[in-house]
């Protein structure tokens, strides 16, 4: 039998070019902030191409290039050798779709048999309006234009929270160490994308559920930093964001007398702008700090191995209920 793992996430361009940060900027606006805010039509052009621009020049600035594409193949690869161990007769194909870039979701959809199963596994640490829902509308309506017929597709849930916070304490413990960093006068700084506490519409925002994370994170590596502090990589329109912001976390961290930090944004489970941009430049702000950086999870054995449990489970779980 064969079965198809789809791993899904944003996407990002890989490079500063402004076109490509256009038409990602154009494609989220329409796809992800229109649908949780009452935005105008009419000013939906303006603000993609204001965030191009100051992508592009940002990016160009940096000298900055994300390897989200890459890291996310790379898992695909990871995750097909993980699901290789388990066998049960099921012949498993991983593909890579993006919600804002190509491969579109719909467009991969579209191109698999219509009578083999397809499992989603969207790349998100917490299930929110912004993450695992968007992939459920988008199957939602897309097997409604195809009218039934076909093989089930599911979106399946996030990770489990305690065995996503382990993971990452491990992959903290073995990352920071292999740096020379950590010990009681270093700082852990737990970074996340922050989300508006009171949005425009009722949605889910993940905050809840990222929280747990963090703290339990946290718990697990309280012995091996002085201290541990969460930060918020935040917005700045739309209302009051979650607190504390990074600034005002590293600012904390250097009051308390730290003068080395560890940040390790685990918010995210591969490295993009946000988890090493934004991070870059919070931590410079700050100059008074020696930082280091860590990478997130990426295609770490372990974090492969998880996600292949958790797909041979719901597969297992899906068979019983049919």
């Amino acid at each position: 039998m064969r079965r198809h793992v789809v791993l899904l996430t944003y996407g990002e361009p890989p490079t500063p070019d402004f076109f490509a940060q256009l038409k990602y900027s154009w494609r989220i606006l329409l796809g992800l902030t229109r649908a949780v805010a009452p935005i105008p039509a009419a000013v939906l052009p303006v603000i993609a191409l204001s965030r191009a621009r100051f992508r592009n020049r940002l990016w160009t600035t940096e000298r900055y290039g994300s390897p989200l594409e890459r890291l996310t193949e790379a898992q695909a690869a990871g995750l097909a050798a993980a699901l290789a161990n388990p066998g049960g007769g099921i012949d498993w194909q991983v593909h890579v779709a993006y919600e804002f870039r190509d491969p579109l979701l719909t467009v991969l959809l579209n191109r698999l048999p219509a009578d083999e199963p397809v499992d989603i596994v969207p790349m998100y640490v917490a299930d929110s309006a912004f993450t695992h829902e968007i992939g459920r509308g988008t199957v939602a309506r897309w097997a409604e234009r195809l009218g039934g017929g076909r093989a089930p597709v599911r979106v399946l849930p996030a990770l489990d929270e305690g065995r996503f916070a382990e993971i990452s304490a491990a992959h903290v413990a073995r990352e920071a160490e292999a740096r020379g960093a950590g010990g009681k006068e270093w700082a852990l700084v737990l970074a996340a994308h922050g989300t508006l506490l009171e949005p425009a519409r009722p949605i889910e925002t993940g905050r809840g559920a990222t929280e747990r994370v963090a703290a339990a994170i946290a718990q697990r590596l309280a012995g091996r930093f002085g201290m541990v502090q969460p930060a918020w990589l935040n917005h700045v329109y739309g209302g009051r964001w979650t607190e504390p912001p990074v600034d005002q976390t590293l600012k904390r961290v250097a009051e308390a007398g730290y003068r080395r930090v560890v940040y390790y944004p685990f918010g995210f489970s591969a490295d993009n702008a946000e988890s090493q941009l934004e991070g870059r430049i919070a931590l410079r702000a700050q100059p008074g700090l020696e930082a280091v950086h860590l990478p997130c999870l990426n295609a770490a054995p372990e974090f492969m191995a998880a996600l292949a449990r958790q797909v041979v489970e719901q597969a297992r779980a899906s068979g019983k209920a049919a």
